[in-house]
């Protein structure tokens, strides 16, 4: 047996969710959340949203041309990669995608929003007046607003580099990651299993 933070997974069980990406995907979703419920020793909040889990993927948008250069669209790599993050979640319940207002955080969610027939939502984010690298505290918290309408379900965010790590540190994250900005392969699986705490894994998809 092998066990994922105290989470017991049979070598027959890995064996098997090997063969599809996306079953390996749901085998640690439900890992990690059940991990995180039984390893938390301090009482739910009062509002916890009855014992519901809620799973958010989280990805930086694919691979981006160099123009134009204040919204490019995804190079064939990237539209490549969107074609692949499709088929890694199509069987993974995903009930809501939403985007920032950028072309290339829409055409990388758009092949598994088309695949679902789940409209995909764009949530606009400003940056911050003395910081424009960074994205603003009031996009964030919309973000996370969008997610929590969605206890007990899964939902895709497509972010960028500055937005994503924040997302996950508003929604609990016991990790907070830092994402190269030569990388474009990541995926983070959120698994929030109470107001203000979530499990996160990270993975890799399409091609490194």
């Amino acid at each position: 047996m092998k066990s994922l933070k105290g989470v017991k997974i049979s070598v027959t069980t890995l064996a098997l969710a090997r063969r599809s990406w996306s079953a390996l995907v749901l085998l640690l979703v439900s890992a990690v959340a059940c991990a995180g419920q039984a390893s938390d020793a301090k009482p739910a909040p009062a509002d916890a949203p009855g014992g519901r889990v809620t799973t958010v993927f989280l990805v930086r948008h694919a691979e981006r041309a160099r123009e134009p250069a204040q919204d490019p669209p995804l190079t064939d790599a990237g539209k490549a990669r969107a074609e692949a993050l499709a088929r890694l979640l199509s069987g993974a319940g995903v009930k809501a995608v939403y985007t920032s207002q950028f072309a290339r955080t829409k055409q990388t969610a758009e092949p598994l929003a088309k695949l679902l027939g789940v409209p995909a939502s764009v949530v606009a984010l400003s940056l911050k007046p003395d910081k424009p690298r960074e994205v603003s505290e009031q996009s964030i918290r919309e973000l996370k607003s969008k997610v929590e309408a969605h206890a007990g379900e899964a939902v895709l965010v497509v972010g960028h580099t500055n937005s994503v790590p924040d997302l996950i540190r508003e929604l609990g994250g016991d990790v907070v990651p830092t994402i190269e900005e030569s990388k474009f392969d990541d995926l983070f699986v959120v698994t929030v299993y109470a107001p203000g705490r979530a499990k996160v894994v990270h993975l890799k998809y399409g091609a490194p």
